[in-house]
């Protein structure tokens, strides 16, 4: 019978305690010298994204807060569906609810609206000025410009409005028989110290229309101001009583 040398499993073991032991990293050991110096291994490096995420969604939210800025200024504030200020807003406060501008651009859309609905009383559509607080009411009831506006609006309400129409012809061609009529508009407006709002094509259309009407009360400081519309008009508002 074979006898087995003691000094197989030995090795066996040694080999064994070899494959468990991690790898020295690897060394150059330079010609003529003692000194040996450790290399670093590889490291992978991963590649990053053509175009960052983060990035992508800032950029898509600034151009639609661009969009909105744009509806805003045309005054595209609710309507038409899908392409106003408002629209926009919301949609960038569900990709972002806490974005500071969208939430302060509603409330821009709420003292427009407020200012809308004050040119619509100046021009005595109380109808028009009720719809566009009930607007605003519906983005923001508790802001503090509603009470005030709905409190002109019901004076406004209570308020006598005479409406002048002016013959666009007439106007353009600067007619005696149109400055003997503008006279006697500015005398009323002088007796009852009533306010009026000129209604013209054009700066230059308003301003002489004013100046007829100054100099046919001796100068007298009339209380008005000039819009401009397509539709040439005087609206005089006559103090209440």
């Amino acid at each position: 019978m074979k006898r087995f040398s003691p000094k197989i499993p030995a090795l066996a073991g040694l080999l064994l305690l070899g494959a468990c032991v991690s790898p020295e990293p690897a060394q150059t050991v330079y010609e003529g010298s003692d000194m040996v110096v450790p290399v670093a291994p590889v490291v992978e490096v991963p590649v990053a994204e053509p175009r960052d995420e983060v990035h992508a969604r800032a950029m898509l939210l600034a151009d639609i807060l661009y969009e909105a800025k744009v509806a805003y200024e045309d005054n595209r504030l609710m309507s038409p569906s899908d392409n106003n200020a408002y629209d926009r807003y919301q949609q960038v406060l569900r990709l972002d609810p806490g974005n500071e501008v969208a939430a302060a651009g509603i409330q821009d859309i709420v003292v427009r609206y407020i200012a809308l609905a004050d040119a619509a009383m100046a021009q005595a559509k109380i109808g028009d000025a009720e719809s566009l607080l009930e607007r605003a009411a519906s983005l923001n009831p508790e802001r503090p410009e509603l009470a005030a506006a709905y409190q002109r609006l019901e004076a406004a309400r209570h308020t006598r409005v005479d409406r002048f129409d002016i013959d666009p012809r007439a106007l353009a061609e600067q007619d005696l028989e149109l400055m003997v009529r503008l006279a006697e508009i500015a005398r009323l407006i002088e007796g009852s110290e009533a306010t009026f709002l000129i209604n013209a094509r054009s700066d230059a259309e308003g301003r002489w229309i004013y100046k007829v009407m100054r100099e046919a009360v001796g100068g007298y400081r009339l209380r008005g101001n000039i819009d401009i519309s397509s539709t040439p008009n005087i609206l005089v508002t006559l103090p209440p009583g």
